[in-house]
C-alpha cells in the first residue's frame, strides 16, 4: 500500500488489515490500534472513519498524503 503501510492479513474477510510503517508504529501509544482495516471493494464508503484512524496514527500530514494518493 502507498504511504508505507503493509498488508498483514491472517484471515479471509471483506477487509484487509494494514500495519503502519515503523516510524508511525513507534509513536502510537495507549489504546490506539497498531493497524487499520480497509474494505476490499474499491468504493470507500467509510472514508471518514479511515481518515479519522489515519489522523490518530500520523496526524494531518498523513491524512494529506492519503488524500493526495487517492
Amino acid at each position: 500500500m502507498r504511504l508505507g503501510f503493509f498488508l498483514s492479513n491472517k484471515r479471509n474477510g471483506r477487509h484487509d488489515k494494514f500495519e503502519p510503517p515503523k516510524v508511525i508504529a513507534d509513536t502510537l501509544v495507549g489504546r490506539q490500534p497498531r493497524f487499520i482495516m480497509i474494505p476490499r471493494h474499491r468504493e470507500l464508503h467509510c472514508q471518514s472513519e479511515i481518515i479519522s484512524e489515519l489522523r490518530a496514527m500520523g496526524g494531518d500530514e498523513l491524512v494529506a498524503s492519503f488524500k493526495k494518493n487517492l
